[in-house]
């Protein structure tokens, strides 16, 4: 028989447990959300597991309020007053627990992990030179090689040539990610991964990367198992700078890389690198933040690019429309041959409307990037009710749900329209409509003190990579009715976006309107759509 002390022991820790839960409980029980998400976190792990987590949010979202819970202290919101709210430079919310899931390096933290707020603070301000391009002076130029290069492979490997018998597809899903590897890689470092030369995956990253970001969700949901990675055994098992291929061989590349700029003989670069090594990163934290930037600068604007040609390809009057304001331009002289310059590129109103379209038809992070409720506690407006969200709270985004809101984006806001950005008429009724528009889709890049470093990189690669490469190529989906297979996990993994490519724009034709500055291109040097 169990002694009397034995027992009130265990009862005191049943009574402890079940206190815990009914304050977590009562501490939001002002929101709407599934019913069992105030007292366990299982139906949040299951939803972020479903590989939909994107579209089970935003109907969350849309039956309970635009701010709901999701768990017994986690709200999620698709009201971007709110996130500005929390981003904002001098809010008292901070980074949530949420953010130690991001963790990527086994023994160090990130600028994406780190919670300390003045950590986080000082690393921003230590690498914006870098990302911002004043001290990278090649960047563009870095770009435009790497563009230059897929065309090449594209040109070279993909190209259908139905009337010589050629018959052949492209995984723009595939394409589109070792573009902007080799991008970030070349930015970076000064030396890129080598994908696109390749054509093929060297390391076996993005296989391992689609296990491991399911991964990340366990820990996203249970922070409190961030903390097993430091044991031996689960530390063996971790990728690892040493390892062979995956995420392990791509972290062994960033050592190597960060290991050159250091030693008797550094090599000395106008690069990433460098300008971090300039604001003093010591060679630890580079090779943790180089590994970053090359998981969370390549998936998402890969993501980003695919999706808008996707959508505008699969649009003949929107194709057409584009392709004609691009035409227009290179007969005036005001678009580069034969890359357009990302100044030039953002002079385009049609394009950068398709640009913001696709950023909002499928937004590239879909991570909870969750915030965390001052201390005191704080108000929370739900569709006009002010609500009491209490301190520790964490507060996620619904990125889905944001930018599928009719009341910004308008009642046929699952459509792909990029005309929804043109301003109808000059009324300050019209121009407030596109400014909340423009307001709500730059949150894609976050906002304020939390605000995507990379945004200015990223949005480089699309101006460039979009209209390129829809002056060169036709885009032709193998299939409609599935165009390709994708899983949701915080990132939006696409596979199978297979195309035929046929040629629109010849080799001959690219290098004949560069020696004549572009003014030679003029409508009848870029077919319509379709015509190969």
């Amino acid at each position: 028989m169990p002694s009397a002390a034995y027992v009130l022991l265990c009862a005191l820790l049943v009574l402890a447990f079940v206190t815990r839960k009914v304050r977590a409980y009562y501490g939001l029980r002002q929101f709407g959300g599934h019913w069992s998400a105030g007292w366990s976190r299982l139906w949040l792990l299951k939803t972020q597991n479903s590989g939909e987590m994107h579209k089970r949010f935003a109907a969350l979202n849309r039956k309970h309020g635009s701010t709901a819970r999701v768990g017994p202290r986690m709200l999620i919101t698709s009201d971007p007053d709110l996130l500005r709210r929390m981003n904002a430079v001098r809010s008292p919310f901070t980074r949530g627990y949420w953010y130690t899931a991001l963790k990527l390096h086994p023994e160090r933290d990130n600028i994406t992990s780190v919670i300390d707020e003045r950590i986080h603070a000082d690393l921003r301000a230590r690498m914006a030179p870098g990302y911002s391009g004043r001290e990278n002076v090649h960047m563009e130029q870095d770009v435009d090689e790497k563009l230059l290069g897929l065309f090449d492979l594209i040109d070279s490997k993909y190209v259908a040539r139905p009337e010589e018998g050629i018959f052949r597809t492209m995984d723009l899903s595939r394409t589109t990610s070792f573009f902007t590897l080799d991008v970030i890689s070349k930015i970076a470092f000064g030396e890129t991964f080598g994908f696109l030369d390749k054509d093929e995956d060297p390391y076996g990253y993005l296989a391992n990367l689609k296990q491991f970001l399911p991964a990340i969700i366990w820990f996203g949901v249970y922070t409190e198992l961030t903390n097993i990675l430091k044991a031996p055994l689960i530390k063996g098992a971790l990728p690892k700078s040493t390892d062979k291929r995956g995420l392990g061989r791509v972290m062994g590349f960033a050592r190597d890389r960060v290991q050159e700029r250091f030693g008797q003989k550094p090599i000395v670069r106008q690069d990433m690198l460098g300008s971090f090594i300039t604001h003093g990163l010591s060679q630890a934290q580079l090779e943790s933040e180089t590994l970053t930037q090359i998981t969370a600068g390549s998936d998402s604007t890969a993501s980003a690019l695919r999706v808008t040609l996707h959508f505008v390809s699969t649009s003949p009057p929107i194709l057409d429309r584009l392709l004609a304001e691009a035409k227009a331009a290179i007969a005036a002289g005001k678009i580069s041959r034969p890359v357009i310059q990302d100044a030039e590129a953002r002079q385009l109103p049609y394009l950068q409307a398709c640009i913001k379209e696709g950023l909002r038809i499928y937004p590239p992070v879909t991570g909870l990037m969750a915030k965390q409720v001052p201390a005191g506690g704080a108000m929370i407006e739900v569709d006009g009710v002010e609500k009491f969200a209490a301190g520790g709270t964490q507060i996620g985004w619904n990125s889905w749900g944001m930018m599928h809101d009719p009341e910004i984006f308008g009642e046929d806001c699952e459509i792909f329209r990029p005309e929804r950005w043109l301003s109808k008429d000059g009324s300050e009724k019209e121009k407030a409509r596109v400014t909340r528009m423009n307001e709500t889709v730059t949150l894609n890049f976050g906002y304020g003190r939390f605000g995507c470093l990379g945004r200015g990189v990223a949005t480089m690669e699309l101006n460039k990579a979009v209209i390129e490469t829809l002056l060169r190529f036709n885009l032709q989906p193998c299939s409609l009715a599935k165009p390709f297979d994708e899983m949701v996990v915080g990132f939006t993994v696409h596979e199978n976006m297979n195309f035929i490519v046929t040629e629109r724009l010849s080799a001959e034709k690219i290098k004949e309107s560069q020696m004549n500055g572009g003014a030679d291109v003029d409508a009848g040097a870029l077919p319509g759509s379709y015509e190969s």
